[in-house]
């Protein structure tokens, strides 16, 4: 078995491989760390959009580091986030190009390949709690609200419901917009939906999507070390 380790802003997110499958995937926060797994692991590939998280892993004979420049993503440029790049890497390797990957994470971003499998851009936005904590901390009164259950209504009756329904209604109505004007360029693409908000996102408002996919990221890594 190898290990495959996504690095990112919030948490970290390891996925172990054997002959081709992902057998176990898991989230572990920042400061979790585990000597026993140099011990079980054939070989350990590790990448993070935060430089800092990767020292301790250079030290390690069975580890190898991912940067941008390992990855075979044509058109992309110096300062794309290596797990962007993954992300579109793994989704292409699992599902085909064209594909447009959303990431419901710490930001949300929005990342696209063409038919041939080239970076043909993307955006980046404030993701959900994020929000909220902007409005919280630059208030006086506003309250710090966490993503509720059931897709909110669009005119709420208190404040706390309030900020829910215009931080997530508008957030998706922008996104519904844009993965329109996409599949009108990609008629044969496919929007994959990944990152720890996801789910829910994808349990709310399925009809955007075509597929979700937790593990996009690890497929990523999979594909750059073994193409």
């Amino acid at each position: 078995m190898w290990l495959a380790i996504d690095i990112g802003n919030t948490h970290q997110h390891w996925g172990w491989f054997e002959r081709g499958e992902l057998v176990l995937a898991a989230d572990y926060s920042h400061s979790y760390w585990d000597e026993r797994v140099f011990e079980r692991a054939q070989e350990i590939v590790v990448a993070s959009v935060v430089p800092d998280r990767l020292e301790r892993w250079r030290f390690y004979r069975k580890v190898r580091v991912l940067d941008l420049d390992d990855l075979s993503l044509r058109g992309s440029y110096e300062t794309l986030g290596v797990d962007r790049a993954l992300n579109l890497l793994g989704a292409g390797y699992r599902y085909g190009f064209p594909v447009l990957v959303v990431d419901f994470g710490t930001a949300i971003t929005l990342t696209a390949a063409d038919p041939l499998g080239q970076f043909v851009g993307g955006c980046i936005m404030p993701g959900f709690h994020m929000q909220f904590q902007a409005l919280h901390s630059h208030t006086a009164r506003l309250p710090e609200v966490q993503l509720p259950e059931q897709l909110p209504p669009p005119m709420a009756h208190d404040t706390a419901q309030a900020i829910q329904s215009g931080v997530v209604k508008l957030t998706l109505a922008g996104l519904e917009q844009y993965l329109i004007a996409w599949r009108l360029s990609q008629p044969k693409g496919k929007v994959i939906a990944t990152g720890g908000d996801s789910a829910l996102v994808y349990r709310w408002v399925p009809h955007l999507f075509d597929v979700h996919d937790a593990q996009v990221s690890l497929w990523g890594i999979y594909a750059t070390a073994h193409r």
